[in-house]
């Protein structure tokens, strides 16, 4: 049960045999089977994501080993440039001469290989904007639309998926062990997942979710209650609660500040 998703060929592991004797195992080969339909329906998205994964890895590391080894070679002129000037006659090697030499011309865009490009492209374009506009010409009728589309994908996948489940025989394992057996003894679906299941906690057994290594998080809570809490006190000090508070809790009467007079109207200038 499960995937294997974290198993490669050279992966070292632990076998133990019957009599409890542990020992060292490698991994030399793979063979991916799905073990239930519902498994065959995500095989292919996994088979495709681990494909791009692969070459972006293969591209990376290409990338890597052309820049190393163009360290490595300004490294060893870096390295030669003092003996070249000591002395003048002694002769040049390769590693040496290769920065003084004149950088290849640049390979010039062939102006039909921009149009294949652009033709390309576009053609691409269109493909998926022709398909998103089927999808969203199906108006209520779209998620039909999309799941045909993902049993377009994981169709095949779960058709022989649900042919070999039902294919097995429990010869192959028999004869693994020493028996010598002839007859078609097939494993229907059920037996095939009992012997195929995952491990779950028994009866009555709990799983704690609190990992006592776990990283302490900040307490944003604590922060942001201090600055509130700051905020109103510089609001309170600087006299913005006054107009609210009774008189015992101003700021002015407690801090003992001359309270502002209001300004006295004007009196109207006799005629």
């Amino acid at each position: 049960g499960g995937d294997v998703d974290n198993l490669m060929v050279g992966r070292n592991g632990v076998f133990y045999d019957r009599k409890g004797d542990d020992w060292d195992a490698t991994i030399t080969k793979i063979i991916e089977n799905p073990i239930s339909v519902r498994q065959a329906f995500w095989a292919p998205y996994k088979r495709f994501l681990r494909l791009v994964e692969d070459q972006i890895a293969k591209r990376a590391s290409a990338a890597d080993d052309e820049q190393n080894k163009k360290l490595q070679a300004q490294a060893i002129a870096t390295a030669q440039a003092d003996q070249a000037k000591k002395d003048p006659g002694a002769p040049v090697t390769q590693s040496a001469a290769a920065p003084t030499a004149a950088p290849p011309a640049d390979k010039k865009v062939d102006i039909g290989t921009v149009a294949a490009i652009g033709v390309a492209v576009g053609g691409i374009a269109t493909f998926f904007s022709s398909i998103l506009a089927t999808f969203l010409g199906l108006g209520m009728w779209m998620p039909i639309g999309v799941a045909a589309l993902l049993l377009g994908i994981s169709g095949p996948s779960m058709l022989i998926a649900w042919l070999k489940l039902r294919q097995r025989n429990i010869g192959p394992i028999l004869d693994a062990n020493g028996w010598a057996v002839n007859a078609f003894a097939r494993i229907n679906v059920p037996f095939g997942g009992a012997l195929t299941a995952m491990a779950s906690l028994p009866p009555g057994a709990s799983r704690s979710f609190e990992d006592p290594f776990a990283e302490k998080r900040r307490p944003w809570r604590f922060y942001l209650f201090v600055l509130v809490v700051l905020g109103i006190g510089v609001a309170w000090f600087l006299g913005d609660f006054d107009v609210y508070l009774p008189e015992a809790a101003r700021a002015a009467k407690i801090l003992h500040r001359p309270e502002a007079v209001p300004a006295t109207p004007a009196t109207p200038s006799a005629k």
